[in-house]
C-alpha cells in the first residue's frame, strides 16, 4: 500500500547534492520532504481510532478539569483543555511508531515538540491546536516559531519589502553537518483545529468573577486573624497591621504579574471545589448562609458546564498535516513565508494551494497541506476557510 509509494530510497541518495545542479538540489529537497509528509501521515492515520479511544477517556474526568478550563478563561479566551493532553499523546504514539520506520527519536532542547533523525535527515514535528472561530491561526496559513522552519521570512521594513539580511532567520539550519555526514532539516506541523466552546462558558465566567471578588473581600480579615494570633497585634497597631496587608495583596507576582489578592482567591476556590475543603473554608471565612448559596450555586454550574461540554463531545473537527518548505527552496517560498503577528518574533507560512511547487504539475498535484482526518458535519465551513483539501488516503486526493 503506501510502502509503494515511499520507496524513494534516501539512503540511496547520500545526500550529495552538492554535484547536482541548483534546481536538481531543490527537486532532491522537495522529495525528501514528499516522502517524509508520507510517513508522517501514515503514522498517524494508523493512530486515528486508539487517539479517539483515549480522548474519549480524558472525556470522563471533564469534572475535574473544568473548572482549570473557567479559570483560564476568564479573559475571555477559550482555553483549549486538551492541548498538552494532544501534545503528549501524539508525542508517546508518534515516537514509538516513527522509531519502527527506522527514525531515531532525537532530544534537542531547542528543537520543536518532536524531533526524530535518520541516516540523512533531522525531521522536526510540531504539534499545534486551533479555534473553528478563530481563522487567522490557521485560514491558508500555519504560525510558526523560531524552532519550527528553517526558511527565512520576509521582514518588512518601513513599508517596503525587506531583504538579505534584513529578513527574519530562524533557529533551524537547513541542514545539519554531524561526523562529516549532512543531514537535510525537514519541519512538519500537525494542526488540530477544535470546536469553539466560548459560549458555554461565557454565563459561567460572570459567577465565576463574582465569586472571586467575594472571597477578595474576606482575605484581609482572614489574614489580620492570622497574624494577630502570631503576633499578638495590639488594638492601637490594627490600622498599621490592615495597610500592610493591603500592600502585600495588592503587589504584583514577579513572574506573572497578578496581584496576590486574586493568586490567594483562586486558590481558594480550587480548594473548595477540587480539595473538597469546603467545610473549613466556611468556617474560617465566616461565610454568611447567603454567601454559601453563591458558592453552592457556582459549584452547579461547573457541573452544568462539563455536563455541557461532554455533550458537545468535544474532539477535533480536522486534523491536519503540513509539510514546511526547507530554507533550500530560497526562492521558490519567499512570497509564502513572512513575519507573523509578532513582528521579527514569529513567521507564517501562507500555503495558500500548498502544492510541493517542483513537484507538482497540472496532472499532479502534490499537496503539502493533507487532512488526516475532518469531521463532514463541518466540511461545510472548512471550504470557507481552506482553498484546496486533499486528504489522506492510500495516496494523497483532493475532495
Amino acid at each position: 500500500m503506501l510502502q509503494l509509494a515511499t520507496k524513494l530510497n534516501t539512503k540511496a541518495r547520500c545526500f550529495e547534492m552538492e554535484k547536482d545542479t541548483e534546481e536538481d538540489v531543490k527537486k532532491e529537497v522537495e522529495k525528501i520532504e514528499y516522502e517524509t509528509l508520507l510517513k508522517i501521515n501514515e503514522v498517524f492515520s494508523d493512530s486515528l481510532e486508539d487517539f479517539n479511544t483515549r480522548l474519549d477517556n480524558s472525556l470522563r474526568y471533564l469534572d475535574y478539569i473544568t473548572l482549570p478550563i473557567i479559570m483560564s478563561s476568564i479573559e475571555e479566551k477559550s482555553y483549549n483543555p486538551f492541548a498538552e493532553i494532544i501534545e503528549r499523546y501524539v508525542e508517546y504514539i508518534v515516537a514509538q511508531k516513527m522509531e519502527i520506520r527506522g527514525y531515531k527519536f532525537l532530544p534537542l532542547g531547542y528543537s520543536s515538540d518532536l524531533c526524530f533523525e535518520s541516516e540523512n535527515t533531522v525531521t522536526h514535528i510540531d504539534i499545534k491546536t486551533a479555534n473553528i472561530n478563530n481563522p487567522s491561526d490557521f485560514k491558508d496559513t500555519i504560525p510558526l516559531g523560531f524552532n519550527q522552519t528553517s526558511y527565512s521570512g520576509k521582514l518588512p521594513i518601513g513599508g517596503h519589502k525587506g531583504r538579505e539580511p534584513l529578513k527574519i532567520y530562524p533557529n533551524l539550519p537547513t541542514e545539519y553537518e554531524i561526523d562529516g555526514r549532512k543531514k537535510i532539516a525537514v519541519t512538519n506541523a500537525l494542526l488540530f483545529i477544535y470546536p469553539d466552546y466560548k459560549k458555554s462558558l461565557d454565563d459561567v465566567r460572570k459567577s465565576y468573577a463574582e465569586i472571586l471578588n467575594l472571597i477578595d473581600g474576606k482575605l484581609k480579615n482572614f489574614i489580620l486573624e492570622i497574624l494577630s494570633e502570631v503576633n499578638k497585634v495590639r488594638a492601637d497597631n490594627v490600622d498599621k497591621q490592615e495597610k500592610q496587608i493591603d500592600q502585600f495583596l495588592n503587589k504584583q507576582n514577579v513572574n506573572s504579574n497578578i496581584q496576590k489578592r486574586r493568586i490567594l482567591s483562586e486558590n481558594i476556590v480550587r480548594a473548595y471545589y477540587i480539595q473538597n475543603i469546603k467545610d473549613s473554608i466556611e468556617s474560617q471565612f465566616k461565610l454568611s448562609e447567603e454567601e454559601k448559596r453563591k458558592l453552592n450555586e457556582f459549584i452547579e454550574k461547573i457541573k452544568y458546564i462539563s455536563n455541557e461540554l461532554r455533550r458537545k463531545n468535544i474532539k477535533p473537527i480536522a486534523i491536519i498535516s503540513i509539510s514546511i518548505p526547507n530554507g533550500k527552496l530560497v526562492p521558490l517560498y519567499n512570497n509564502d513565508i513572512v513575519s507573523g503577528k509578532s513582528y521579527g518574533k514569529s513567521i507564517r507560512y501562507h500555503y495558500k494551494n500548498g502544492i510541493f511547487k517542483l513537484l507538482s504539475n497540472d496532472q499532479d498535484q502534490k499537496s503539502r497541506v493533507v487532512f488526516l482526518f475532518y469531521d463532514k458535519n463541518y466540511e461545510k465551513k472548512l471550504r470557507i476557510y481552506f482553498t484546496n483539501i486533499y486528504v489522506f488516503e492510500i495516496r494523497q486526493k483532493k475532495i
